[in-house]
This record gives C-alpha cells, sequence and structure tokens, in this order.
C-alpha cells in the first residue's frame, strides 16, 4: 500500500477520523426513526436492528478491549479468526442477553437462544464462517455485530495523527475493510467535505467527492437520486441518500447529505434506501462496499 508523509499543520483537513462517540446509541436512534416510517414488513427487521444496536452501547460499555498488539503505525489486525480476542464468546454473549428482552420477533428469539446454547468455541467457529462467507443469515447479524463492537472499540483508541494517508481511498485505512458509503459532513470545521465509512470499525476517511470512491475516476461519476415527489410518503431517509456511481468500473455506492438529514446514518440508512440500490441496479451498476446487516434470507 502506498503511503505520503504530509507535514503537519499544512494538511487541515484530517484525514482519518475516529468512531463517533456513541455511534451504536445514535444508530439505534436512528433505525428506531426509520422503522416508524416504513409500512411494510421490513419495519420489523429495522426494529431488531434498533435492539441490536442498543445491546451494541450497552456491552460495549463493559468490556475493556486493549489495542492488539500486532497494531503496527494504526493498522488493526484485519477482520479474521486468528485476530479475535479471547473474550469474543463473552461480548456475543452479552449482546444475545442485553437484546432478548427487546425483541419480539419469534424467529429471532429462536436464534438468540440457539446461539446462547453454544460452546464457546462454536461462537469462534460461527466468526470464521463470517469470514469466509458461509455462516447462516440469522446467526451472522449476531457475530457481525460482536465484530463491529470490537474493532470499534479498538479503532477509538487509534489517534488521527497515528494512520498514514493513503493514496487508495476504497478500503478503510485502519482496518482494511471496504467503504460501506460516504457521507458529507456538516461539521463547521469540516463541512461539505466527504468521509468515507468503514461498516466494521466506525472509522470515517476524507475522500474527494469528484472521484469514483471505488476505481478513482474523476469524469464519469455522477449522483443519482429519488425525488419525493415520484414517490409519494417516500421515508426522509432517501432526501439525503444518492447513489454515486460511475461508467468506467459500472460500480456506485452511496454517498448521504447531512445536510439534508443530519443524522444519516450508513448502515441504518442505507437499509432504508434498497429502492434506490434497485433503480441504480436496473440501470446496470454493481454495488459496493457490504452492509453487516444487509444479509439475504435462508427462506
Amino acid at each position: 500500500m502506498n503511503t505520503t508523509t504530509t507535514p503537519k499543520g499544512l494538511f487541515h483537513t484530517p484525514f482519518r477520523l475516529a468512531p463517533e462517540q456513541n455511534v451504536f446509541a445514535n444508530r439505534a436512534v436512528r433505525f428506531k426513526e426509520l422503522a416508524e416510517q416504513e409500512r411494510s414488513d421490513w419495519k420489523d427487521y429495522l426494529l431488531v436492528l434498533a435492539a441490536v444496536c442498543d445491546a451494541q452501547h450497552a456491552v460495549s460499555q463493559d468490556f475493556s478491549l486493549p489495542l492488539p498488539e500486532n497494531t503496527v503505525n494504526g493498522i488493526l489486525p484485519k477482520a479474521q479468526a486468528e485476530h479475535l480476542p479471547e473474550v469474543f464468546a463473552e461480548i456475543v454473549y452479552a449482546l444475545l442477553n442485553k437484546a432478548q428482552p427487546h425483541i419480539q420477533t419469534a424467529a429471532v428469539l429462536q436464534e438468540i437462544s440457539t446461539l446462547q446454547n453454544l460452546k464457546p468455541s462454536e461462537i469462534r467457529r460461527l466468526a470464521g464462517e463470517v469470514f469466509d462467507g458461509t455462516c447462516r443469515p440469522a446467526a451472522e447479524i449476531w457475530i457481525q455485530a460482536a465484530l463491529q463492537i470490537v474493532w470499534t472499540a479498538w479503532a477509538a483508541q487509534v489517534g488521527e495523527d497515528d494512520v498514514a494517508v493513503t493514496e487508495e481511498r476504497t478500503h478503510c485505512p485502519c482496518c482494511g475493510t471496504p467503504a460501506v458509503g460516504s457521507v458529507v459532513l456538516i461539521q463547521s470545521d469540516l463541512s461539505g467535505l466527504r468521509y468515507m465509512y468503514c461498516p466494521l470499525c466506525n472509522s470515517r476517511w476524507n475522500a474527494l467527492r469528484a472521484k469514483c470512491p471505488t476505481c478513482g475516476d474523476g469524469g464519469n461519476v455522477r449522483l443519482q437520486h429519488i425525488e419525493s415527489g415520484d414517490t409519494p410518503d417516500l421515508p426522509d431517509a432517501y432526501t439525503a441518500a444518492h447513489a454515486e456511481s460511475c461508467k468506467s468500473c459500472h460500480t456506485y455506492r452511496k454517498l448521504y447529505r447531512r445536510d439534508k438529514q443530519q443524522y444519516a446514518d450508513p448502515i441504518a440508512d442505507d437499509l432504508a434506501t434498497l429502492g434506490l440500490d434497485i433503480a441504480v441496479g436496473e440501470a446496470g451498476f454493481e454495488r459496493s462496499g457490504a452492509n453487516p446487516f444487509l444479509i439475504l434470507t435462508e427462506d
């Protein structure tokens, strides 16, 4: 990976931002807001994820997760089975126990019971299945949630100056995970700047808005948007969501403008704007960047 060194004091725009404080609690609130606007059965899943995120927030306060010894120059270990902390299974159990009282969906409660009865070694095996793409969807939600707790706790301990500026902006410079999407911020000192968003460690890193976040091309990128006037009762998530599509690599990622929706979250709002994915997919573009909670069911 090519890196460049920027003299301190000349580079006023931070390259990387640490995870937002209370990211899981804020995401839970956003999922609840989006669920209130959802008129389909998808509402039930959004409410489940709200409970998951509330549990993530609670559990993240209960565990001490010091940076791994193999963290070098602010770069965390990649999400692989051999890098899981010893307490990973305990985190999963705690997550299940915290969420269980707030979930009403029978199938989800059944899966919680199944996971609660697994041995720690079996929980770790499920994590390995998540990494290689073979985990059953009902279990994957919980393993993904636990992985986010771990890597977000680690990323929060990495200073902004610890991570080198990289030319490549598709992958998280802290943990290497592909960006799920990007956010245009509204903070006074960062207003109008686009930051890519990591779905695992919740780090954010700066990328020019004029370039494709996947291939880097700057001449064939356009934003696609669903207008509220075209669809009655459109959830407010669509006011901020755009598909950033590129004719060079034929991919797209979503971009969220917080000047349009100040609470837009790249994980939650992504799941509330799947109509945009359908429209862009029908136009011939392939999605880049996975949402850990956008999991196909076995049905």
